[in-house]
């Protein structure tokens, strides 16, 4: 987990002082909110498998369930690679998906414009219009 942690705040860190991206704030955010998300993500689930540890071994639960949390919990050393995959996917999923999101989102602002300065010049004709 602390390699994990390291390598998390390595990219983090690479993400801010990498040239191509001091230029670009949308694609620092782009990045900071997906791995920021992953490691919320990768937190939480940690921690729910240890609080159901903690209610299994201080109630002594017993049944299928509290078998299958024992079991995770047994399993430490598979769900860390688990979170290292989904470190990989997710980071190289986000590349993947950056440019052509970016690219939507930069038409989406072309045309929010001219709705706005079309919608301008007809506030300025009407005026004139009724004069």
């Amino acid at each position: 987990m602390c390699m994990l942690d390291t390598t998390d705040g390595a990219l983090m860190m690479a993400l801010y002082t990498n040239k191509a991206f001091s230029r670009d704030v949308v694609a620092i955010l782009y990045y900071s909110i997906v791995l920021t998300g992953i490691t919320v993500f990768v937190a939480c689930f940690i921690g729910i498998i240890q609080l159901l540890l903690l209610v299994q071994n201080a109630t002594q639960g017993h049944g299928g369930f509290w078998d299958g949390v024992e079991a995770i919990g047994e399993h430490y050393d598979i769900i860390g690679g688990c979170i290292c995959g989904l470190f990989l996917l997710v980071g190289l999923g986000s590349v993947i998906v950056y440019r052509p999101w970016r690219r939507r989102m930069d038409k989406r602002a072309v045309r929010q414009r001219i709705q706005r300065a079309q919608g301008e010049g007809e506030e300025q004709r009407l005026p004139d219009a009724q004069a």
